[in-house]
Parts: structure tokens; sequence; C-alpha cells
């Protein structure tokens, strides 16, 4: 997804391709608690899942994304609000420094999607279905990253990249949270007719 990114973004320039790198390395620091919740969540997930309390399966789903929630609105607030300074603080100018304060601006919010999908897939490795974790993180980073780049900036330019990198997670997150619910439904169902 990411060599898909810089691939269709090194059309429109150096500096388009140096406002990503800015952004591949403030997206892992901004979102730190979202990758730190995908694996706090799964022992949890794993502890009710043998002690079979299905409601605290569902209600530990349901705080997880809550927590996104507030998680990603406070972040996206700080980075919008900060965006031209952290542009700046990388002494970023023209096409890098646009590219940086859309990302802030704008696709930041996305992380919504993002977070969400973590933490089905966290749900899915730790209840026994690591298969829809793995076509779910394989369709993010193929159909949900290179289709969205390639029409963003064909119609867009360097701004429409990084916003189908960042549309392209919504089907994925809420597909993920939808199947997780569908696996914790069959999970307290198959239990009921043991």
């Amino acid at each position: 997804g990411n060599a898909a990114v810089t691939s269709v973004l090194a059309k429109y320039g150096d500096q388009a391709v140096a406002g990503w790198a800015v952004v591949s390395r403030l997206i892992p620091m901004a979102f730190a608690g979202l990758f730190a919740l995908s694996g706090a969540v799964g022992p949890i997930l794993g502890q009710n899942l043998g002690a079979k309390r299905f409601d605290r399966l569902r209600s530990t789903m349901l705080d997880s994304l809550k927590l996104t929630l507030i998680y990603v609105l406070v972040v996206w607030f700080l980075l919008a609000v900060f965006s031209h300074m952290i542009a700046r603080a990388f002494d970023a100018q023209g096409a890098a420094a646009d590219v940086i304060v859309f990302f802030c601006i704008f696709v930041a919010g996305s992380f919504l999607f993002n977070g969400s999908l973590f933490v089905a897939n966290a749900a899915f490795n730790n209840l026994g279905y690591p298969l829809y974790s793995t076509m779910l993180n394989w369709g993010r980073s193929t159909i949900g990253v290179i289709p969205f780049v390639w029409f963003g900036g064909m119609w867009f330019g360097a701004r429409g990249v990084i916003a189908g990198y960042g549309l392209g997670v919504v089907l994925f997150g809420i597909a993920g949270v939808f199947l997780c619910f569908r696996v914790l439904a069959k999970l307290e169902q198959t239990n009921q007719h043991e």
C-alpha cells in the first residue's frame, strides 16, 4: 500500500514524495494509541471467550470502538490545529507542505476506520478467525489503496492521492466491524448449542 502511494505520488515530484515521507513517519507517532489498543484488546477478548462471557466480548469490542473514536477525534483535532507548524518543523515547502497539511486537516480522520479495522483484526486473531484478519488486511493494502490513490491522483493530483489513501480504508473498516460482531454472534450461538 505504501509503495503504491509513493509510486503514484512520484509523478508529482520529489516534494510530494518528501511530504508523504513525513506523513508516513507522523502516522505511527500520532496514532500509536490505536496500535497499542489493537495489541491490548486481544488477550482480553481471548480470556472472555475462554470464560464464555459473551456479554463481555461485546462490551469489550464496543468500548474499544468508542475509545478509537475519541482517540482519533482528539488526534485529528490536534493535527489539524498544528498542521502548518508540523510542516514547518520539517522545513517542508511547496508540494511537501501541501501534502502534510492536507493529510493533517482532512485525511487523518480516516484513522477512525483504520483503528476500527485494527480492533476487528485483533478480535479475529484471538477468537479463531485469523483468515478474516488476513483477507481484510490484504484487501485494505491492495484493493483499498491502489485504485483509490491512482484515480485520486489522476483526478486531483497529489492531494487526490492522499485523499484516496484515506478513503480506501472506509469500506474495510466498516466490513471489519460488521464481520466482527457476526463472529461474536456465531460464537455465542455455537456455545448455546453445546
